[in-house]
């Protein structure tokens, strides 16, 4: 499963572009000099134990892909078992290693920045979807690097986002765990991100299904960024749904820029949570054991569910914390595009949030002061005080 390595499975960039510049330029445009209508670009880190999943799933996917003059398809390849950097263009079933760089740190966020201005610069293109795929641990981090040690956090992610600046139609995870309301709010800040598509849950080693996802934009280029984000949940469905053992499987695409125009909401209900923390403690720990969390452990709680549960306690007396309850279950709600649940999971909306208790506190509450929801909302203070 692509989760985190402590959990679930095994386990500076500027310097590196001035000192190690690619071998290439053979990337290009399918019409030379003008942009294509999409580009679908992958980052995909295979340097740790999920490196055999390319050429065994995600590969063969992306090559079923209808060929199209109107879409491009690249990937960029960091494997274990040899050094370097794959380019590799995908088009009718073939794949072409178009050009080759020395070994990269795909764990450093300045890498997938990097890789953003590459892939834009090669490959213009009108709209471009955006794929990293690797482990994934919520706002922990992302494409976890085995050779280097590292991996990409959230103030990374950010960062990244920013000094590409590169704008993503679709920015998707086919790495566990990573629709998060960290994970988005910490996108949303950077203006540069449409849709957001990811799981709440762990992604199977398959992987994404590209070919069930992209072949509606490959037979159409007309269509637009939510319904290419909604195209790539449809095709998780078909693929996933029919599978008797995928029961704890879900996808979910989200508009960022509504997670971001909601951060009074969540920061108004969060608020409320702390103020009537003294009164109510015993309700929150009630609803939190009750709603749906993530791997079956309390640290990752569907959050609109977990508001499904306050607001539907009767012995919540606050009418005041009820509302705003609602009002972030709506926030939520609105801003999910599409969502697939296998049964295990069905009460998911869409996005979790991080409830640290106990030992899961100790360990991460001081990392978590790196996450913008965290502290914009005032989140971190309010697990402070549940947890004191």
């Amino acid at each position: 499963m692509r989760g985190c390595t402590s959990r679930l499975c095994l386990g500076v960039m500027i310097a590196l572009v001035l000192v190690a510049p690619s071998i290439m330029l053979v990337g290009h445009s399918k019409a030379e000099g003008e942009p294509v209508p999409w580009t679908l670009a992958v980052f995909y880190n295979g340097d740790n134990d999920l490196e055999k999943y390319y050429d065994q799933y995600s590969l063969p996917a992306l090559l079923n892909i209808p060929a199209s003059d109107d879409f491009e398809i690249v990937v960029v390849l960091d494997r274990m078992s040899t050094q370097g950097i794959e380019l590799i263009e995908i088009e009718g079933g073939s794949a072409q290693v178009v050009s080759t760089y020395p070994e990269m740190n795909f764990g450093d966020g300045a890498t997938f920045a990097w890789f953003l201005t590459e892939v834009s610069t090669l490959y213009p293109s009108d709209n471009l979807v955006v794929t990293a795929s690797d482990h994934g641990y919520a706002w922990r981090y992302f494409s976890n690097d085995q050779t280097s040690g590292d991996k990409i956090t959230m103030p990374e992610l950010r960062a990244a986002l920013v000094n590409a600046g590169v704008h993503i139609d679709v920015l998707s995870f086919d790495c566990c765990n990573m629709a998060a309301i960290e994970v988005v709010y910490e996108v949303s800040l950077t203006g540069m991100v449409d849709n957001m598509v990811a799981s709440e849950e762990t992604i199977p080693m398959n992987g994404f299904p590209y070919d069930l996802m992209f072949a509606p934009l490959a037979n159409n280029a007309a269509r637009t960024p939510d319904q290419v984000a909604c195209d790539m949940v449809a095709g998780w469905a078909a693929y996933y749904d029919p599978l008797n053992w995928a029961q704890t499987v879900a996808l979910s695409a989200v508009d960022v820029a509504t997670i971001g125009a909601n951060a009074l909401v969540f920061d108004n209900w969060v608020a409320r949570m702390r103020a009537d923390l003294s009164i109510y403690k015993k309700n929150y720990k009630s609803a939190l054991s009750n709603a749906y969390c993530a791997w079956a452990t309390s640290e990752h709680v569907d959050m609109a569910d977990l508001g499904e549960w306050l607001v539907a306690d009767a012995k919540i007396k606050d009418a005041t914390l009820k509302s705003l309850t609602s009002a972030m279950i709506v926030a939520i709600d609105s801003s999910v595009l599409a969502l697939d649940n296998a049964p295990g999971c069905a009460p998911c909306h869409g996005l979790t949030l991080w409830w640290g208790v106990g030992g899961d506190w100790t360990t991460y509450k001081v990392a978590y002061t790196e996450v913008a929801f965290a502290i914009d909302m005032d989140w971190h203070a309010f697990l402070t005080a549940y947890n004191g």
